[in-house]
C-alpha cells in the first residue's frame, strides 16, 4: 500500500506540473500570435499576458480542493474499515466480570490450593497446564522453577483471575476465585511481572503508585527492602527524579527493583514476584532473598525463578515441566524426586565453576 500510494502521489505531482508546462507553453504562444498579428487555425488570438497569469491562478486555487476531495473519498473507506474493527471489538461480551454475591476477601492469610487445574488460553485446545494439584500454606515461602514456557507464569496469572478458569479448581483461603469479587482478589495480592511497566514520572510517585497514602518512611522501608535505596541516593534529584516512558532512562535490574518496592508498599498477604531478580547480581538477590525472609514473615511469598540458587532456601519449590506438577516439596525433596530440577542444579553448579576457573586463570 505504501508502495502503490508513493508511486500515485508521485503521478499526481508530475501531471500537476505537466499541466503547469501546457498552459504556460500555449498561454505564451498565444499572447505572441496577439502580439503579432498571427492567427490559430485561421482564429485570430486575442490574449494577454494578464489574462494567462489569472488563468494559471485559478487552476492553482483549484488543485488543493479537487486533491482534499481525493483525500476525503480514501479516508471514509479508511475510517469505515477503522470503525468495523473498533465496533467489533466494543462488542465483545466481556468474560471476566463480577457475579452478584462474589465473596469480598477479608484478612486474608495467604493460603492457596490448586486442585486438579486444567488450563488452555481462550480460543484454543491446547492445555498449557493440565492435572496441577498442590497446596500453599499460609505464610510460606514458595518458588516455580522450570523451562521456558512451561507455564510458571501462567499459573500465577491466573491466582490473579486474568483468565477464567472452571469453577473449584483454585481456592485462596477456601473461596473459590471465580467465586471472589475481582477487587477484593486483586487488592490481596501484590504481583511484580516480568515486564515491569514503569510511568514517566518521578521514582518516588512511581512506587508510591502501590500506596498513594504511603509515608516517606514507608516509601524508605520499601527501598529498603528491594535493595535499591543506594540507586535512588545517586539519582540527580533522589526520588524526585522523572523516569523516561517505561523506565528508559534506569537500567534493567534497577526496573525490577523499584517494581518491587512498589509491590512491597502495598503490604499484600499475598506476593509474586514473576523472574524479578533476574538482572541483578548475586550479592543484591541474596540481599532482597534475605528481606523478603525477614519482612514477608507470616505473608505468603511465591518467586518464579530461573536460577536454582534463587529457591534452594525456600519453604517450597514447585517444578512444572511442559504444563505438568513434575514435584512439590522442600528444596531436598524436589532435589531427589524433579529430574528438571536436578538437570537446572548441576548445570549452575558447572556454570559456577566454569566461572570460579576462568577467574582464577586470568588472576594467575
Amino acid at each position: 500500500m505504501g508502495k502503490v500510494n508513493s508511486i500515485f502521489e508521485r503521478f499526481i505531482d508530475l501531471l500537476i506540473y505537466a499541466i503547469f508546462a501546457i498552459m504556460m507553453g500555449f498561454g505564451g504562444f498565444f499572447v505572441y500570435l496577439s502580439n503579432t498579428g498571427g492567427t490559430f487555425f485561421g482564429i485570430e488570438v486575442g490574449l494577454e499576458v494578464g489574462e494567462v497569469v489569472t488563468f494559471i491562478a485559478y487552476f492553482d486555487t483549484l488543485i488543493w480542493p479537487v486533491i482534499a476531495l481525493g483525500q476525503i473519498i480514501t479516508m471514509h473507506s479508511r475510517s469505515k474499515a477503522s470503525l468495523g474493527r473498533i465496533s467489533a471489538f466494543l462488542d465483545q461480551k466481556e468474560e471476566i466480570i463480577d457475579e452478584s454475591g462474589d465473596v469480598k476477601f477479608e484478612d486474608v492469610k495467604g493460603g492457596i490450593v490448586f486442585n486438579n487445574l486444567d488450563f488452555a488460553f481462550p480460543g484454543t485446545e491446547k492445555k498449557v497446564l493440565e492435572g496441577i494439584n498442590l497446596e500453599i500454606k499460609p505464610g510460606e515461602k514458595v518458588g516455580i522453577v522450570g523451562r521456558i514456557g512451561c507455564g510458571k507464569t501462567t499459573l500465577v496469572d491466573l491466582l490473579l483471575r486474568l483468565y477464567n478458569v472452571p469453577k473449584g479448581t483454585i481456592f485462596i483461603d477456601g473461596v473459590d476465585v471465580m467465586d471472589a469479587d475481582l477487587k477484593s482478589l486483586r487488592d490481596n495480592i501484590a504481583i511484580v511481572p516480568q515486564d515491569n511497566f514503569l510511568f514517566s514520572d518521578t521514582v518516588g510517585n512511581n512506587i508510591k503508585y502501590g500506596d498513594f497514602t504511603s509515608t516517606d518512611e514507608r516509601i524508605k522501608e520499601a527501598t529498603d527492602f528491594a535493595c535499591i535505596s543506594k540507586d535512588i541516593e545517586d539519582f540527580p534529584e533522589k526520588l524526585d527524579t522523572v523516569l523516561g516512558e517505561r523506565g528508559t532512562t534506569v537500567s534493567g535490574g534497577q526496573k525490577q527493583r523499584i517494581s518491587m518496592a512498589r509491590a512491597y508498599l502495598k503490604d499484600a498477604p499475598i506476593m509474586i514476584l514473576d523472574d524479578s531478580v533476574s538482572a541483578v547480581d548475586v550479592n543484591t538477590e541474596e540481599a532482597i532473598l534475605e528481606n523478603i525472609a525477614a519482612k514477608r514473615d507470616g505473608k505468603t511469598t511465591i518467586l518464579i525463578a530461573s536460577r536454582v540458587s534463587t529457591v534452594s532456601n525456600l519453604d517450597k519449590i514447585i517444578v512444572l515441566n511442559d504444563g505438568k506438577l513434575e514435584a512439590f516439596g522442600t528444596p531436598d525433596e524436589v532435589l531427589e524426586k524433579s529430574p528438571t530440577f536436578a538437570r537446572m542444579a548441576m548445570l549452575q553448579e558447572l556454570e559456577n565453576e566454569e566461572g570460579i576457573r576462568r577467574w582464577t586463570t586470568r588472576k594467575i
